[in-house]
């Protein structure tokens, strides 16, 4: 087995050693976790998380970069891809996870550093960047570019043929509809109907989506 630490302690970490991880292991291409890395001052020496020790911040995995890899369990797509490409720089592995019941189509591809959760859906023919989060039930369509770093919340649907930027935050139980373009560092808001193309750095609210300035 390979070994395994996860950066970032939070929610979204907690999930990934609880059942990810799991899952894999039963089918044989698992991983041994050895822990937690956080940059965060509510962490010391001797701190158990689920189980799982604090092994310290995100600099201990350069002293074991050549045994050990990692995954990026951050949710926030800006903050995850500033801490992903600094560390893959500096050659640190990057381990793309998937959970129980999902389903990656041929001659789709999945980036380093990837976490695919439960129950979701990739159909043929799409390319997904690194450092990507598809939440649970997520639905991506055929031919759909995701760019590195964004993160897709559960339930969401992504119609054929759209392309998705990088460092995008789309919320849960959004739908966009074929062929659309997503900017750039994009938001879009959960529970979202998505129509037309989104602007690059821009946030998007309702059915149907619009541009909300007062959230950016």
């Amino acid at each position: 087995m390979k070994k395994l630490v996860l950066l970032g302690a939070g929610g979204f970490g907690r999930e990934v050693a609880a059942s990810i991880l799991p899952f894999m292991n039963q089918r044989g291409v698992g991983y041994e976790l050895l822990g937690f890395i956080d940059d965060g001052d509510q962490y010391k020496e001797g701190d158990m998380i689920d189980g799982y020790p604090w092994l310290g911040r995100q600099d201990w995995i350069l002293d074991y970069k050549d045994d050990v890899c990692c995954t990026c369990t951050i949710g926030n797509a800006k903050t995850k891809a500033v801490i992903q490409k600094s560390l893959m720089d500096k050659g640190v592995q990057f381990a793309t996870l998937v959970g129980y019941g999902a389903y990656i189509a041929p001659y789709s591809e999945i980036g380093p550093g990837s976490v695919i959760y439960g129950w979701t859906q990739v159909s043929v023919n799409c390319k997904i960047g690194a450092g990507v989060v598809l939440n649970d039930s997520v639905r991506i369509g055929h031919d759909v570019t995701i760019g590195d770093y964004t993160s897709i919340m559960p339930g969401t649907g992504i119609s054929g043929g759209c392309i998705i930027g990088k460092e995008v935050d789309i919320g849960g139980h959004v739908y966009i509809v074929p062929g659309r373009k997503i900017g750039d560092g994009a938001r879009i808001a959960a529970g979202s109907i998505v129509f037309t193309n989104v602007k690059a750095g821009t946030t998007v609210l309702g059915n149907p989506a619009k541009r909300m300035k007062g959230l950016e």
